[in-house]
């Protein structure tokens, strides 16, 4: 039950992030959807991972 909350507010502060960067002008808005989704996969797979390997 605690994974999926951790998950929600990681994804909301990526978002934040990606929004500083667009309104800064570093990324374009187009750029920061696909971003925060890899940056998902590959925390969601590092924390299957370091599950699995701590049992």
């Amino acid at each position: 039950m605690l994974k999926p909350a951790i998950l929600a507010l990681i994804r909301q502060v990526l978002t934040v992030a990606g929004t500083a960067l667009v309104a800064k002008g570093y990324v374009e808005a187009s750029q920061v959807e696909p971003l925060i989704g890899a940056l998902l996969t590959i925390g969601s797979v590092a924390w299957s991972v370091a599950d699995k390997w701590g049992r």
